[in-house]
């Protein structure tokens, strides 16, 4: 978890955030909802990212499809 955190820290992320959603992937979390633009942006840039990153819409568009 920390390895991944730090390779996020790499792609601009800020080291907190990068603890949670690595925290996030690590638990295999499905969604990873966050209001903050810049690390929606940065999360949603990295390819192999095992959880999927949205903004609170966009959750409730995926939980819609339930």
């Amino acid at each position: 978890m920390e390895n991944r955190a730090r390779d996020f820290v790499a792609l601009g992320m800020g080291p907190l955030d990068a603890l949670h959603l690595s925290s996030a992937e690590e638990a295999r979390a499905d969604y990873f909802c966050t209001c903050d633009d810049r690390l929606l942006a940065k999360a949603k840039a990295v390819r192999d990212i095992k959880t999927l990153v949205v903004s609170p819409l966009e959750l409730i568009k995926e939980l819609e499809r339930w």
